[in-house]
């Protein structure tokens, strides 16, 4: 799918984010969808990475790439892509903290 990033400079801080956040859940869930159709992971594991993954969220980190990729002339689309794949390691990383067994380690903080 082919995404169009239209930001006013006009626009707040907040209508930017919120422009950048609806944009980045839709490029996820489209991922998602794809690759759940493509690859066919058992249904719970499908249902536990769009739980982990979609959901709202500031998506703060990749409207800051969108934002410096903007800088540099980069296109929306490579944008939208970059910033939906550190949205997914920001999301898995969320999660691989909260295992049980990665939260007793003592040495760990």
């Amino acid at each position: 799918m082919h995404y169009v990033l239209k930001l006013n400079p006009r626009d707040t801080f907040n209508q930017r984010l919120q422009s950048c956040a609806t944009l980045i859940e839709a490029r996820l869930e489209d991922l998602l969808t794809y690759v759940t159709d493509n690859a066919q992971p058992p249904e719970r594991l499908a249902a536990a990475m769009r739980h982990g993954t979609l959901g709202g969220g500031k998506r703060l980190r990749p409207f800051l790439i969108i934002e410096c990729a903007a800088l540099f002339g980069v296109t929306s689309e490579a944008a939208l892509n970059a910033g939906a794949a550190l949205e997914c390691v920001h999301c898995y990383s969320l999660i691989h903290d909260d295992l049980p067994a990665m939260d007793d380690d003592d040495l760990r903080r």
